[in-house]
Parts: structure tokens; C-alpha cells; sequence
């Protein structure tokens, strides 16, 4: 097992939402895409949670809206390994797409200069 560390950056948009979090799991009682998963947690907004996960590669989950779970959500693939996996998440200001939240690494808000403010 290793650890997964999510942090949501604290924003105005979709600041009421709760962000659920789920990994591929086949004995998960939600199906994302086609893809049976288990919840490992949620964050409000400026929240960091900390998680167990499996060494294998697998796909991370976070959904948006509780009553959509298969339209709201992002999706980040986690390589296998037994590294410490740091993940960054924020809404969009979008009303139209629901205020989608995105993914990054440390490394993706780096290069696209959104490093301040974590």
C-alpha cells in the first residue's frame, strides 16, 4: 500500500460542493464509465485528505455531483509503483458544465505557472 494525498485548493466556485473521491475497486458499489469503483473519502473546499491506496496502476476518481456521479467527474491515472502520490484538485468556473473540477500533479502546476495558492 501506499499513500495518496489529495488537496482541493479553497474557491468561491462550487465552494458548497463536496468532492468525492473513488478508486477502481471490483467490489465498489459505484460504476464510473463502466468502471466498478469504491469511495475512499471526500473533501470540502480547502481540505487535504490523505488515503490508502494499492501499489498497482489504477485511475482515481473524483466526482462532482452526488445525483450524477457518471456525468461530474474527472479521472487521473496513478502509475504503479510504491511512491507517494500528490494530487491537486479546483473547480472551473463553468455553470454549464456543472463547475467541472480538474486534476493536476505538482508537476502540471508548475508548468503551467498555478503553483501559488496551494
Amino acid at each position: 500500500m501506499r499513500k495518496l494525498i489529495v488537496k482541493r485548493k479553497n474557491t468561491f466556485t462550487a465552494s458548497h460542493m463536496k468532492v468525492r473521491i473513488f478508486i477502481e475497486n471490483v467490489d465498489g458499489d459505484v460504476e464510473l464509465g463502466s468502471v466498478k469503483c469504491k469511495e475512499i473519502g471526500s473533501l470540502k473546499n480547502g481540505e487535504t485528505g490523505e488515503y490508502e491506496i494499492p501499489n498497482k496502476h489504477d485511475n482515481i476518481y473524483l466526482v462532482y455531483n452526488k445525483i450524477l456521479p457518471n456525468d461530474y467527474y474527472a479521472v487521473h491515472k496513478i502509475p504503479a509503483g510504491k511512491k507517494t502520490i500528490e494530487l491537486f484538485t479546483s473547480p472551473t468556473y463553468s455553470p454549464r458544465m456543472g463547475n467541472s473540477f480538474e486534476i493536476y500533479t505538482k508537476e502540471d502546476l508548475n508548468k503551467l505557472g498555478l503553483a501559488d495558492g496551494w
